[in-house]
């Protein structure tokens, strides 16, 4: 493979803190996802999903309301729960919460079993990462009369439906309606992150490449960047063109790939 060494070097940018947040952000937004995708998509890879991750998420969010409710002094004394918190009362405020949580569970299985009967992944028979097959109602919505694309129904009308979903239980006083709100907002932003790196990796290499072929002109000939493309040598050229172009030379090389003996 083919490297230019002069835009590695003079044109390569990185925002170090712009790309470790994004990164952070899309380790974070795992289980947000997580408890969303299991409703809309099937067919996960097998690596991507995972049915442990569910179950703690599942135990953690069951103890979480009644830790909320009664404080931190459940955790002083768990024998005396009861004392902290108003069963009833507790109950019907966060019977949605359960709800969910139980419904939750039950996708995450039948998620499980639609991985068991697929392919092996080893066999090369199936993308271990995949991130599933999205819910076909998505595909029916349209924008200006065209059908959307995959990029806006994963940044926009997935974690949207969800949004919705959870404005409305909130607005009638169910804590689950905050969660989901929570969630559908970073699964929403963590596709953007997604797609934002997928779009700078692109762009990375389709400018590597030009600069790659309009190196010699820019570089030995003095080409304006009207003439090569965009592209523009910066610094000083030495005054021999045979030279410049020897010197060109050196500017591109090959990366060897590692075989196997």
């Amino acid at each position: 493979m083919k490297v230019n060494l002069y835009y590695r070097h003079l044109y390569k940018r990185v925002n170090a803190f712009k790309e470790f947040t994004l990164h952070l952000f899309l380790a974070i937004s795992s289980w947000p996802r997580l408890l969303l995708e299991v409703f809309v998509r099937r067919d996960f890879g097998e690596r991507y999903f995972s049915l442990a991750s569910a179950l703690t998420i599942a135990v953690l969010l069951g103890l979480l309301p009644p830790v909320v409710e009664s404080g931190l002094k459940v955790l002083a004394r768990p024998g005396r729960f009861w004392h902290y918190v108003d069963l009833w009362p507790f109950l019907g405020h966060y019977l949605t919460w359960y709800g969910f949580i139980a419904a939750f569970l039950m996708r995450a299985m039948r998620r499980q079993r639609e991985i068991v009967r697929e392919p092996a992944s080893f066999d090369f028979a199936r993308f271990s990462l995949s991130t599933g097959r999205i819910h076909p109602r998505f595909y029916e919505f349209k924008v200006k009369g065209q059908p959307v694309d995959v990029r806006t129904i994963e940044t926009w009308l997935e974690p949207g439906f969800f949004f919705v979903v959870g404005f409305l239980l909130w607005l009638v006083g169910q804590p689950v309606g905050l969660l989901l709100l929570w969630c559908s907002v970073v699964y929403g932003m963590s596709y953007q992150a997604a797609y934002y790196l997928g779009d700078q990796f692109v762009l990375d290499k389709i400018d590597e490449m030009i600069a790659n072929r309009q190196l010699v002109n820019s570089f030995v000939h003095g080409l304006d960047a009207g003439d090569t493309q965009g592209f523009r040598h910066y610094g000083l050229r030495p005054a021999d063109p045979d030279f410049r172009r020897e010197l060109a030379d050196t500017f591109i090389v090959r990366e060897e790939s590692v075989e196997a003996v």
